[in-house]
C-alpha cells in the first residue's frame, strides 16, 4: 500500500523525468495536491514533459519525501501528476558521475583548522603558499555534494581539506572545504571520498549543470 504523500502546497518543487529521449527537468511551485493529483505551475513550458512518464517531484529543505509520480497532463506551463509512491530523501540530490574536474587540495593540521579555513574561505591569497597542495587525476568521480578521486597524500577520515575547485564548461576556481568521509588504501589506486562542507552557491550550481550535460549525453 503506498503511503500517503505529505501535500506541500504553494512550495517550490523541482520536477526530473528521463522517460523521454531528453531529459526534463524544471523548477515550479505545488499549486494543489488533490487525492495524489499534483499541479504544478513550472518556470518553463510543459510541454516537454512526456506523457504517462515516471518523474520525481523533490522539495527543498531536505526533510520532505521525494514523490515518485506519473506525468498525467501538460498545459502551457502548467504540469499535472499522479503520485506513484514516495521515497525518502536520499543523501545527495544528483547521482555520482565520473567527469574531468579540476582539483587542487591541502590537508589541514587540527591545530590550524579554525584560522586557516576562515582565511581560505575570506580569499587570503597567503594561503595558497602554505602547506603542501596535491593535485590528483582530472578523472574522477563527482557529485553536486562531494568527491572521490586517487589519493596520492596522507589523508585519514575525519580530515579537513581545503579544496581549490574548478568546473568544465565554467570559468574561474572556486575556494572549498571538505571533509574526509573514507579512505580506500587497498584499491589498485588507492583513493579518498569527501563531502564538501563549505562550497560557494555558484560552484554547487556548476557542478548540477555537469551532472545535468552528462546525463543527457548518456540518455542522447
Amino acid at each position: 500500500m503506498t503511503r500517503a504523500s505529505p501535500a506541500p502546497v504553494h512550495v517550490p518543487v523541482e520536477v526530473v523525468c528521463t522517460a523521454g529521449a531528453l531529459p526534463f527537468v524544471a523548477q515550479g511551485r505545488v499549486r494543489e495536491v488533490d487525492a495524489g493529483l499534483y499541479t504544478v505551475d513550472l518556470d518553463q513550458d510543459a510541454g516537454a514533459a512526456p506523457m504517462g512518464g515516471r518523474a520525481i517531484l523533490s522539495f527543498p529543505g531536505g526533510s520532505a519525501p521525494r514523490v515518485i509520480a506519473r506525468v498525467e497532463g501538460a498545459s502551457g506551463n502548467t504540469l499535472t501528476l499522479r503520485q506513484q509512491g514516495v521515497r525518502d530523501r536520499e543523501r545527495r540530490d544528483f547521482p555520482r558521475l565520473h567527469g574531468g574536474i579540476p582539483v587542487a587540495w591541502r590537508r589541514l593540521a587540527v591545530t590550524e583548522r579554525a584560522a586557516e579555513r576562515a582565511a581560505w574561505l575570506a580569499g587570503d591569497p597567503a594561503v595558497r603558499e602554505r602547506g603542501a597542495w596535491v593535485e590528483p587525476d582530472r578523472f574522477m568521480n563527482f557529485s553536486v555534494s562531494g568527491l572521490r578521486f586517487e589519493l596520492s597524500g596522507e589523508v585519514a577520515q575525519g580530515d579537513l581539506l581545503l579544496i581549490d575547485l574548478g568546473v568544465p564548461g565554467a570559468s574561474g576556481r572556486w575556494r572549498c572545504t571538505a571533509v574526509v568521509r573514507r579512505v580506500f588504501p587497498d584499491d589498485e589506486k588507492p583513493s579518498v571520498a569527501v563531502e564538501f562542507e563549505d562550497i560557494p552557491e555558484a560552484a554547487s550550481e556548476a557542478l548540477s549543470d555537469l551532472t545535468l550535460d552528462l546525463q543527457e549525453e548518456m540518455l542522447g
